[in-house]
């Protein structure tokens, strides 16, 4: 696949389509989750993590309990809680990067354009794994860091995916004379 993808065999074409399209659906999952729980607002990402300050002010003993959380009570994450989250997302999220950057590096787009997607998903991971211990142990300020991480990482998603797909599938051929 090194002569570019609108070169490559059909088969490699429709595994690298279907590899896209499943990241784009898994990425799609992720925000609605995110808005589901933060409505993409700062005052209930600082929530989501921190809990419901008002309701007490010893936030480290809290207990779950499901009726509450029904009412609408919030929990605030424990540090156990958040790195359990962290860990798992900091091996997949680079990885899956990692892949979909491979892919991008076999189109023929400028150099320059690679290296700034490369450089936005980067910035994008290291806020997306970073901001909910920030927030939660830090400022509610990083709750922005959090809400623009999947911003940077969605604008990079859509590039990471449109490209590929147009050199795949609508490049015009060149033809070898």
């Amino acid at each position: 696949m090194a002569r570019g993808l609108s070169k490559s065999p059909t088969s490699n074409k429709l595994s690298v389509t279907f590899f896209l399209l499943l990241m784009g659906f898994a990425f799609y999952i992720s925000c609605v989750g995110f808005h589901e729980r933060t409505n993409f607002t700062t005052g209930y990402t600082v929530r989501h993590y921190c809990g419901d300050e008002e309701e007490s002010e010893n936030k480290e003993n809290y207990e779950y309990d499901e009726t509450l959380l029904q009412e609408g009570f919030y929990f605030p994450k424990s540090y156990r809680e958040l790195l359990d989250i962290t860990h798992v997302h900091a091996f997949t999220i680079p990885l899956i990067i990692f892949v979909m950057s491979r892919i991008l590096s076999m189109t023929q787009i400028r150099d320059w354009i690679k290296i700034t997607i490369y450089g936005t998903a980067f910035t994008g991971i290291i806020m997306n794994l970073s901001g909910p211990l920030l927030v939660r142990f830090t400022s509610d300020v990083f709750s922005i860091s959090i809400i623009a991480s999947y911003f940077l990482l969605g604008i990079c998603f859509v590039a990471f995916i449109s490209i590929p797909m147009y050199e795949m599938w609508l490049k015009p051929k060149e033809i070898n004379m």
